[in-house]
């Protein structure tokens, strides 16, 4: 598939956390940010529409406010591995 480029601008811990995350499992950095997309569009947060983001985002971090680097790519990384799931599941 043709990809556009497009200029983004992240919170620099969520950049540093795309670039570990990137380096670690030996990926680009646009390919990590393409999955976390790929997943958020599916999910039911996404679905509330766009007039919710900040709650959704408020939501998200009620109970942790502040991730450190090593939670943030936690995260991170069970998503993609929940990610890689379903589309295994999809293809079998």
């Amino acid at each position: 598939m043709a990809r556009k480029k497009t200029t983004i601008y992240l919170e620099p811990n969520l950049l540093t956390a795309t670039k570990t995350l990137a380096a670690s499992s030996g990926r680009r950095e646009y390919e990590v940010i393409e999955d976390g997309l790929r997943v958020y569009t599916r999910s039911d947060d996404a679905a509330a529409g766009p007039r919710e983001p900040r709650a959704i985002l408020d939501r998200r971090t009620e109970d942790a406010p502040a991730l450190d680097e090593d939670e943030a790519i936690e995260i991170a990384t069970r998503e993609v591995h929940v990610y890689r799931s379903e589309q295994g599941a999809k293809q079998r």
